[in-house]
């Protein structure tokens, strides 16, 4: 994939987020954080911040704790849809690395858990009723992920090569193997995947290369306040399945088993105390999708009523499609250990957005003063991206640090950024 030219877009953006000025002489303002009807402080550090706290009273909306840093420590988040019930927890180390986190169903069954190392995925288990994948990474790369049938009477394993750019698919069914291919590294078109664990699994089309058609379309996004840090509606979902369901969530949580740069955002920012500055940056390069003939549509509609848990059991139940290829950027400016007092909380709102405006386009920095009243909340601004580097976020301080990370991924190479999938049973229909 070619480069696209950031440059031109990135110069041109200017967060515009505020025009009115402000008094430089700032009044004595009370910075406590106090509990209210629906936001109950539990304990506090001894420098004033926030230590264990929590919204909503009977039926919390979330619980959490903070280091004395300002960092999350751990998080539990509640949802209301279908019913009231704990849907995802985190935990995270003081230096702000992930240690594990878990996501559970409206039963109260836990659906997916990932358990990391040096601030990367280790471990990735997703379970249901079909049974258990298992993901194993190394760094940070996906290098296995093995699947066993609820019931032990069949298996599948894909192990990836990075270093020979492949990736060997073996299912077996009561202890035969059914299956043994070796794919391209990257998945293609007519990948085949069963979407109720994720369990990558065998390409029944002969001959999948898919037509190529340039896109070069670009969506930016200047910074606006949000209620959360969710990027549902500016990060594509890298697997976008054909029975997609969003569950009425703070986080479209579905994304999370399969789009690593929304699971690190989510969980670095689980709760919010007020809003959060967010910016987005998505450029689609090109798509590369086909259709399989019909004989073949045919033979694969003959092979899969022949006897449906094998032709599952090889193939799952949906394919790709069309692979979408280019680049995002995703920034976040966060606020926590908020002052209580309305008046004194928006003024530091202000403040966050002329900092995060700077940051951007180096223009109109903070003065002394107003650096000094910032400094009395936590304020952070994370730069991500598609680049595995970027996936965990890097603070940005300076506009020099924003220049710089764009650059990176303007001159990197386009990736693929989301998979569209069709389901088997509509083979037919093509």
């Amino acid at each position: 994939m070619k480069n696209f030219t950031l440059r031109s877009l990135l110069l041109a953006v200017t967060v515009l987020l505020s025009s009115c000025e402000k008094d430089d002489n700032f009044p004595q303002t009370n910075y406590s954080i106090e509990s209210n009807d629906f936001f109950e402080i539990i304990s506090k550090h001894p420098n004033g911040w926030i230590k264990a706290a929590k919204h909503g009273q009977d039926n919390p909306n979330d619980s959490f704790e903070y280091y004395e840093n300002g960092f999350i420590k751990s998080a539990k988040i509640y949802s209301s849809y279908p019913k009231q019930h704990l849907y995802m927890e985190v935990s995270r180390s003081e230096d702000n690395k992930p240690l594990w986190s878990k996501y559970y169903t409206s039963e109260g069954d836990l659906w997916f858990e990932t358990v990391y190392e040096n601030g990367w995925a280790s471990e990735k288990k997703v379970y249901s009723e079909k049974g258990t994948s298992i993901y194993s990474y190394e760094e940070g790369d996906l290098i296995s992920v093995d699947f066993t049938r609820a019931d032990n009477s069949g298996k599948s394993s894909t192990v990836f090569n990075k270093t020979e750019g492949s990736r060997t698919v073996t299912i077996k069914k009561d202890g035969e193997t059914i299956l043994e291919e070796v794919y391209p590294y990257t998945d293609n078109t007519g990948a085949a995947m069963l979407t109720n664990n994720q369990v990558p699994l065998g390409n029944p089309f002969a001959n999948s290369d898919g037509n190529y058609r340039k896109i070069n379309g670009s969506f930016f996004r200047n910074a606006t306040w949000q209620y959360n840090a969710d990027p549902s509606g500016n990060i594509p979902p890298f697997r976008n399945f054909y029975e997609f369901h969003f569950p009425d969530n703070i986080f479209a949580t579905t994304l999370a088993v399969n789009t690593e740069i929304y699971q690190s955002i989510i969980e670095q920012y689980p709760i919010t105390e007020d809003q959060v500055l967010t910016l987005n940056l998505t450029h689609k390069e090109g798509v590369r999708g086909f259709r399989p003939s019909y004989e073949e549509s045919l033979s694969l509609t003959e092979e899969m009523e022949e006897n449906p848990s094998l032709f599952e059991l090889k193939y799952g139940n949906e394919y790709v499609e069309a692979i979408y290829y280019g680049k995002i950027i995703y920034v976040v400016g966060a606020l926590r250990n908020m002052p209580t007092d309305k008046n004194t909380a928006d003024e530091v709102k202000h403040l966050a957005q002329k900092k995060m405006n700077w940051i951007v386009d180096g223009k109109n920095p903070l003065t002394a003063e107003e650096q000094e009243v910032l400094d009395k909340v936590w304020f952070e601004v994370k730069f991500f991206s598609t680049l595995k580097q970027h996936r965990n976020g890097i603070v940005l301080n300076n506009a020099e640090d924003f220049a710089t990370l764009s650059g990176d991924v303007e001159n990197s190479e386009s990736s693929i950024i989301q998979m569209d999938y069709a389901a088997f049973e509509h083979l037919t229909a093509n």
